[in-house]
């Protein structure tokens, strides 16, 4: 398990850039795993293929390499067939500055804290002399709500779990963190892909009715974000061949 989370360092933004406009887009979040000093980024799979590449663009991911801030070019992109997970291999070398998570051996207990760091609050901004990124990381921290086998929208059943905290546009691809801050071991229990939004139980409507062609229905829902298991991301590194650390929970 790593031994101190820094989750800066461990928990990068995943951008589209080129040379003319280094940074045009947020794509989502990734995390880094490994084995020694052999580390790989994993995100989810939609992240690259929602935002297909123009021309003279590159996907990289934005690093904090104690002189500034770094634009690290993806080498290559491995997805897995049946699961939304993509691991991505970048020639620059990280270590030590980079912190590698284990991946879970159990889903954490339902009333224990777990958190996620994401980017989904990154902004880039028109200026008089280009552009201005600023990247404003959150930090949620909350519940397993459910542990469950997604079958939709998902062509394979997938082993998922739902967060009481959500999963906003830019955040996908954050891992599910599970640990104690007082031991310092931590590891990934799964990785938000999605958000799912449910009545209030419950669920709060207010009506508005002003005669009978004018009326107004509003309802109010529970933001959850929805995240791939451990599981799947053990099996999806294992069949991709990527060195990966991995304990067992009750171990944090």
């Amino acid at each position: 398990m790593a031994a101190e989370l820094k989750p800066d360092r461990a928990v990068v933004p995943i951008v589209r850039y080129a040379p003319s406009k280094p940074i045009s887009e947020l794509l989502g979040t990734g995390f880094f795993v490994g084995n020694g000093d052999v580390l790989h980024l994993v995100t989810a799979k939609h992240v690259f293929e929602g935002s297909p590449l123009n021309e003279d663009e590159k996907y990289a991911f934005v690093f904090n390499d104690g002189k500034g801030i770094a634009i690290i070019a993806i080498s290559e992109i491995r997805v897995a067939a049946d699961f939304d997970v993509a691991v991505c291999n970048f020639e620059k070398s990280l270590t030590p500055l980079a912190v590698s998570l284990p991946i879970a051996r159990a889903d954490p207990p339902l009333n224990h804290d777990v958190f996620s760091y994401e980017y989904s609050s990154t902004r880039i901004e028109k200026t008089n002399t280009g552009f201005h990124v600023s990247f404003e990381p959150h930090a949620h921290k909350g519940n397993i709500v459910r542990s469950y086998v997604s079958k939709f929208p998902e062509k394979t059943a997938t082993a998922s779990l739902l967060t009481s905290y959500p999963a906003l546009q830019g955040a996908s691809g954050a891992p599910v963190i599970y640990g104690s801050q007082s031991k310092k071991q931590f590891a990934v229990s799964g990785m938000l892909v999605a958000n799912s939004e449910r009545h209030l139980l419950p669920a709060q409507v207010v009506r508005i009715d002003d005669g009978p062609e004018h009326k107004e229905t509003t309802s109010y829902f529970l933001p959850y974000g929805k995240a791939v298991s451990w599981s799947v991301l053990a099996e999806c590194l294992s069949g991709m061949a990527v060195p990966f650390q991995q304990v067992a929970t009750n171990e944090a």
